[in-house]
C-alpha cells in the first residue's frame, strides 16, 4: 500500500511529509501495552498490577513487552509480582493433542461425561484441589487416575468436616471453655491448630498452594483423624452432655471447623461454604453481628495465647505422641497373639529411666483430669507406671518390648490383659463393674452420668 491510502483521507495531501516504515512492529506490544489501558481509567485499578500470571513462553513475550513499554513511559515495572506456570500434560507426560486423543477437558472432569460411570462428574472443588496439589512452576500431568486420587482426598477432608459438624450440634459459644481451663491436650491441640494457620497464611501469601495442600492433607486428614479426633470420642460420646472435658472438646472442635473452613475457602469454596451454611451455631464478629457467609467471616485471627504453649510443654507431647506410636506396635503384637481384641481390653505398662519423663507419665497414669489421663490417650483400659521391671512382673505381662523415645532414654512397654469386668456403656474394663446395685454393668465414670439422668415423663393417656 502507498502512503496515501494508509493515512486518513483529510492527511493525505500531506503524504509527502511522511515516510512508510518497513520494520516489523513487535507483536508484543498490543498485549504489552495493555497496562496503560486497564490502569488508565478513572477509579479503576491502581497502577502497578500486584501480579502478572502466565505461561513460561512469555518471559520474552508479554512479560517482556509489558516491562520495556512501562519502562519507558513510567520509569517503572507494571507489576509487583511475576508468576510463571508450566503447561498441562496427560498422565503420562505427554502434551496434550486431539488427534492423540488424550485431551482432557476441564468441564468432563466437572461435569461428566456422557458414560457417567468411565467418566463420572467431580465438580468443580476437586479440579480446584487437583491445581492447589501440583507444583504449576512445571509441567503437570493430569488423568483420570489423578482425579480419582485427588476425589478420594476430598471425599477425607470432607468427612473429617463432617466429623467436626456433627460433634457440634449441641455446641454455642456460651459453651465454650476459657483456655487455662482447658486439658494440656487440648491446649497443646490449638497450639498445632495456631500453627498450621499461619504456616497456610505464608504459603498464600507466596503463592506456594502444594504447600497448602501438602498441609491441610497432613494435618487435617492425618494429624487430626489419627490422634486427636481419635482420642476424643471416649469423651465425646461417653462424657456427660454438660461435662467440662466433653465441653472443653468441643471449644477445640469449634476452633478447628472455623478455622478449617476458612483457610480452605480460596481453593474449596464450594465446600467451605456449605460447611459454613450448616454450622449448628452462630459466629459472630467483634460488633456482634452474625456472619452469614464464609468468604464474610475473614481470615482466622491470630492467638498469641495459643502459639504461647510452652516449649518444654510441646518437647512433652511430642514424646507422648511418640510414645502412643509405640504402644501401638506391642497392641497391635498381643492382638495377633489373640491377647486382646479391642485395644480396650488393654493395660500397658511402662518403665524408664528418665527421670523426669517418668514423673511426668506418672501424673498422667494418675491424672484427675480425665482428657489427659494416659490411658485415654492410648485407648487403653488402664496404664500404669513402674518403678521396676522385675521378673516376677514379667510373668504376669506377656507382650512387652523396648523402644526409644526421641530426647529420652528408652522405654520399656508392656500389655496385659486389662483388670476388671466389661462396662457395657463405654466398654472400658475396671474393677469397679458390678459395685453399683441399681446398674451393675456401669462402671463409676458412666454410673455417674446415667444416675443424674432425669426420669422420662409418665405417657398421658
Amino acid at each position: 500500500m502507498k502512503v496515501e491510502d494508509l493515512l486518513p483521507e483529510k492527511y493525505r495531501d500531506q503524504a509527502l511529509d511522511y515516510e512508510k516504515g518497513m520494520d516489523t512492529m513487535d507483536v508484543w506490544f498490543d498485549s504489552g501495552s495493555s497496562w496503560a489501558t486497564v490502569f488508565g481509567k478513572s477509579g479503576g485499578p491502581k497502577f502497578p498490577a500486584d501480579l502478572y500470571l502466565e505461561g513460561t513462553d512469555q518471559h520474552r513475550g508479554w512479560f517482556q513487552s509489558s516491562l520495556l513499554t512501562s519502562i519507558a513511559t513510567k520509569g517503572k515495572a507494571p507489576y509487583s509480582s511475576v508468576i510463571t506456570h508450566g503447561f498441562v500434560l496427560d498422565e503420562k507426560g505427554c502434551k496434550m493433542s486431539k488427534s492423540l486423543g488424550n485431551v482432557v477437558d476441564p468441564r468432563t472432569i466437572i461435569e461428566g461425561g456422557k458414560n457417567s460411570k468411565e467418566a463420572p462428574g467431580y465438580g468443580a472443588d476437586v479440579l480446584r484441589l487437583w491445581v492447589s496439589s501440583v507444583d504449576y512452576t512445571g509441567d503437570v500431568m493430569i488423568g483420570t487416575q489423578v482425579i480419582q486420587q485427588i476425589s478420594e482426598i476430598y471425599r477425607k477432608l470432607r468427612g473429617t468436616l463432617r466429623y467436626l459438624l456433627g460433634n457440634l450440634h449441641d455446641w454455642e459459644a456460651v459453651n465454650a471453655v476459657s483456655y487455662n481451663d482447658l486439658p494440656m491436650i487440648d491446649k497443646h491441640a490449638l497450639f498445632q491448630l495456631e500453627n498450621v494457620v499461619n504456616t497456610i497464611r505464608e504459603s498464600y501469601d507466596n503463592y506456594a498452594f502444594f504447600k497448602i495442600f501438602q498441609i491441610i492433607q497432613r494435618f487435617v486428614i492425618v494429624d487430626l483423624s489419627s490422634f486427636y479426633f481419635d482420642v476424643a470420642k471416649d469423651r465425646l460420646y461417653v462424657g456427660g452432655t454438660s461435662s467440662l472435658t466433653r465441653r472443653s472438646c468441643q471449644t477445640v472442635l469449634a476452633a478447628h471447623l472455623l478455622s478449617i473452613a476458612r483457610v480452605i475457602a480460596p481453593i474449596l469454596p464450594h465446600l467451605a461454604e456449605d460447611v459454613w451454611q450448616n454450622l449448628p451455631f452462630q459466629f459472630t464478629v467483634q460488633d456482634g453481628s452474625a456472619v452469614k457467609f464464609v468468604f464474610e467471616s475473614k481470615w482466622p485471627v491470630p492467638n498469641e495465647k495459643w502459639l504461647a504453649f510452652p516449649i518444654e510443654e510441646i518437647d512433652f507431647w511430642g514424646k507422648i505422641l511418640q510414645l502412643r506410636t509405640e504402644v501401638n506396635k506391642v497392641l497391635e503384637a498381643a492382638r495377633t497373639g489373640k491377647l486382646i481384641g479391642s485395644s480396650l481390653e488393654a493395660k500397658v505398662y511402662l518403665h524408664t529411666s528418665d527421670a523426669s519423663l517418668a514423673s511426668r507419665l506418672h501424673e498422667m497414669c494418675t491424672a484427675s483430669n480425665d482428657a489427659d489421663a494416659l490411658h485415654r490417650i492410648f485407648i487403653t483400659s488402664q496404664a500404669e507406671m513402674l518403678h521396676h521391671v522385675e521378673d516376677e512382673i514379667l510373668k504376669t505381662i506377656p507382650y512387652s518390648g523396648e523402644y526409644l523415645i526421641q530426647g529420652s532414654d528408652r522405654v520399656w512397654i508392656g500389655v496385659s490383659r486389662a483388670e476388671g469386668l466389661k462396662c457395657e456403656r463405654c466398654w472400658n474394663y475396671t474393677p469397679q463393674v458390678g459395685s453399683f446395685v441399681e446398674h451393675p454393668t456401669l462402671c463409676g465414670r458412666c454410673y455417674k452420668v446415667v444416675a443424674v439422668q432425669p426420669e422420662p415423663a409418665a405417657a398421658v393417656c
